[in-house]
């Protein structure tokens, strides 16, 4: 069934919130974004950034999905006065990713494995095959990931390139991000795809609407209510085709 465009239409004449950045946190990212985290009014730091490869509001939607399956880290609309501090290109309002302290990305973890600070074997099954029905669901080109370097949980980060095409139809290809020192089949168990397959499946048409609601305007955001609502959709249906996708990738 449709995502309903008149559900869209009365979430969208809401409010949404907006945090409040309070100051600068001293650290900035290393991608085309050109990130930097901020303590903010909630108490908590978030990376924010103000362009995304598909517009910010493909960060923000995935970001709100990625926090309601457990994949990610929340993501929020903030705003970054010039009191804050930090690069000019940041004052305004932008998109905001919850920091996870103790983390790395996948991409920087050669020289963690060279010091000794992690250890390939206690990658948790669960959270990776959780991390790959997301990202294939969403159908990140660029897919990134965090790992926690205490727990070994895998979380999904950086999500400005997907939605690239929602007019593609059809089982979506496996997203697998490759972690060094860790093999590509940690995950592929009957156990840990279940429960990432059910975390997808249950992500009801509400919880859609929701994540693509409340959206400012404007073109850092490139999000028209048209696009919106196809973006609802087309995750609609990508979700009835994880299973397929996933099972698939346990019978390799």
């Amino acid at each position: 069934m449709a995502i309903d465009e008149a559900a869209l239409s009365q979430l969208d004449g809401r409010a949404y919130p907006v945090l409040d950045a309070l100051a600068h946190a001293g650290r900035q990212g290393q991608g085309v974004s050109a990130s930097n985290n901020y303590i903010c009014v909630d108490g908590r730091t978030y990376w924010v950034k103000s362009t995304a490869q598909q517009g910010l509001v493909a960060e923000l939607v995935a970001g709100r999905l990625a926090a309601r399956t457990g994949a990610g880290p929340l993501a929020r609309i903030v705003r970054v006065p010039v009191e804050a501090g930090g690069p000019p290109h940041l004052v305004g309002v932008g998109v905001g990713i919850q920091d996870e302290p103790s983390t790395e990305n996948a991409r920087q973890l050669q020289g963690v494995l060279a010091s000794g600070l992690f250890n390939p074997a206690s990658i948790d099954a669960r959270s990776r095959a959780l991390v790959v029905a997301f990202q294939t669901w969403l159908g990140l080109a660029d897919a990134q990931v965090l790992i926690n370097l205490r727990d070994g949980r895998v979380r999904s980060i950086d999500h400005g390139d997907c939605f690239s095409n929602t007019a593609a139809a059809g089982p979506p290809p496996l997203v697998i991000v490759d972690i060094p020192g860790v093999d590509r089949s940690i995950g592929r168990d009957r156990f840990a795809i279940e429960a990432a397959v059910s975390a997808i499946e249950g992500t009801s048409d509400r919880d859609l609407t929701d994540a693509v609601a409340g959206i400012p305007a404007g073109e850092p955001w490139r999000g028209p209510a048209s696009r919106r609502l196809e973006i609802a959709n087309w995750l609609s249906v990508r979700r009835s085709l994880i299973r397929e996708v996933m099972e698939e990738w346990l019978r390799q």
